[in-house]
């Protein structure tokens, strides 16, 4: 992949704002950070900006307290957006041409709309951490501080490297942040192996929705407004219910629907070898990548349900096992 044209925007630029999706992960958070600390190192004025709360689990990676829920007044030089498909999800609320005079689209979602000016766009990366790593490496001295990032950014999409997603290069990647002293067993107990009491409460409500298919391929489970209210969850509570799902033997797709308001679903959806959930993302206008995909549905919750889980029945009927 060619990285000529971004190394000329940073060297004939000043000013930068950097950003992802709402309800960021730790690829968002994760590149995010790394790209700020990189650009810092370049000597340029760098804001990184998320329009969503940060989830706690992230907090301890350096430079979280940076980020920035406000919009900058004035037009910068460049706006990078990084793990996101489309512009929609990164929730500003003019055009990011009010934002940056120039728009740069960095992601590894199959489903991109190469929305920026200019577009590097890596459906076979596992990760924006990884194309991060490729880009700045050579560049830029990856110290510790952008190692932990990127490590976190890539151990997190490829679920602790179990994830199919995860490649020889991957793991070399990894290794190489590892020599910088990442440690993984620090960066697993932040991000995996914290749970708040609220969210084990809401876990245990949740896990009573369960319904799975009489071929027992199919599960899903659902969370309310009230389940959220009585639990006092978080959003980022909600993170990782679906695998518990997924795990369940002879499953094959998970999926779980989200009450965000009355008649607004978000629906995850995941797979473990066989089944393409983005496809089925695309339907609603969603996207995503082949086991891992996610939508929002304007409907109540009940008609969702109906809808979204009918429409996976007939394609794992018309897909066939083994087939994408």
């Amino acid at each position: 992949m060619d990285f000529s044209n971004f190394y000329n925007l940073i060297e004939t630029n000043s000013n930068f704002i950097v950003t992802s999706h709402i309800s960021p992960d730790g690829d968002s958070v994760g590149s995010v950070l790394a790209m700020t600390l990189a650009l810092l190192k370049f000597q340029k004025r760098v804001v990184p900006v998320i329009n969503d709360d940060i989830p706690k689990k992230y907090k301890f990676l350096p430079g979280s307290n940076l980020i920035s829920k406000e919009t900058p007044g004035i037009i910068y030089d460049v706006l990078i957006a990084l793990d996101c498909g489309d512009r929609e999800r990164l929730g500003f609320e003019k055009k990011l041409c009010e934002y940056a005079r120039v728009i740069v689209n960095i992601d590894h979602h199959k489903s991109n709309t190469y929305f920026g000016d200019l577009n590097i766009v890596d459906s076979n990366a596992s990760s924006v951490g990884e194309i991060l790593y490729r880009l700045l490496e050579g560049k830029v001295e990856v110290d510790y501080d952008i190692a932990l990032s990127l490590f976190t950014s890539i151990i997190t999409d490829t679920g602790s490297i179990r994830y199919s997603n995860t490649t020889p290069l991957s793991l070399k990647i990894l290794a190489h942040l590892m020599d910088k002293g990442v440690r993984p067993d620090y960066i697993s107990r932040q991000v995996f192996e914290k749970r708040s009491f609220k969210s084990i409460s809401l876990l245990k409500l949740v896990l009573d929705t369960l319904e799975i298919s009489v071929d027992g391929k199919l599960a899903s489970i659902y969370i309310t407004k009230d389940m959220m209210e009585v639990t006092g969850a978080k959003d980022e509570d909600t993170d990782g219910i679906i695998n518990h799902v997924r795990e369940i033997e002879g499953v094959e797709v998970a999926v779980m629907f989200k009450e965000n308001a009355e008649s607004l679903i978000k629906v995850g959806f995941r797979s473990n070898e066989w089944f393409n959930v983005r496809q089925i993302a695309e339907q609603f206008n969603g996207g995503g990548h082949l086991r891992a995909a996610g939508c929002n549905v304007k409907l109540p919750l009940a008609k969702t349900r109906d809808v979204v889980l009918d429409t996976v029945k007939r394609h794992m009927e018309e897909s066939g096992e083994g087939h994408n």
